[in-house]
């Protein structure tokens, strides 16, 4: 695939994800500078329990998150289509392909009463329809969209009456269901088909 037309095509791409498997694939390793911080509360109270001190990684590499792409992709494609109809239960991830429909959703939480219902949360979703009976909810970073496409849950009813972007996307497939009774998947890449 051509450079242009990789980024032309790109939806989203888990940086994190990408520099990870870049490393792995090419056996590249970045600059890595490693800082430890030291919370305001580590002088108060017994050290041992409240020292609040982290650490932080930053790494640099010499290329671009698509170039780290464009090589992680053969290795990528060398994974098949994952089989919906026998997902993961209380077991280990499955990592591959789900082609699809990217749409997007809201999700409600409220509680009934006297009054009416109340809301206590709502949260607009992206998932991807696989055929009428299976959905795949993604749990998306809003960050590794591709410059304004993650606007399109939050304007879904207000700007945008439909969303039916047919798509191939890399996924870990969790074992983890949502109440509506969606697999739930952490996509690395999308990619329009």
């Amino acid at each position: 695939m051509k450079k242009i037309e990789l980024a032309q095509r790109l939806i989203y791409l888990d940086s994190a994800y990408i520099s990870d498997l870049y490393e792995a694939i090419t056996g590249t390793a970045p600059e890595t500078v490693i800082t430890r911080n030291q919370g305001k509360k580590a002088a108060a109270g017994i050290p041992v329990f409240s020292a609040e001190i982290s650490a932080q990684e930053t790494r640099s590499y010499t290329v671009s998150t698509l170039q780290m792409l464009r090589e992680a992709l053969p290795e990528l494609d060398k994974d098949a289509d994952l089989d919906l109809s026998a997902p993961p239960v209380k077991a280990t991830s499955q990592y591959g392909w789900i082609e699809g429909e990217l749409s997007a959703f809201s999700n409600r939480h409220f509680v009934q009463k006297k009054e009416g219902e109340e809301t206590l949360a709502t949260e607009k979703m992206y998932h991807i329809h696989v055929d009428q009976k299976t959905k795949v909810a993604l749990m998306t970073t809003p960050e590794y969209f591709s410059s304004g496409m993650d606007s399109f849950a939050r304007l879904q009813g207000v700007l945008v009456k439909e969303i039916s972007i047919p798509i191939r996307a890399y996924v870990r497939l969790t074992s983890v269901q949502a109440w509506s009774g969606q697999l739930v998947a952490i996509p690395y890449a999308i990619l329009e088909a």
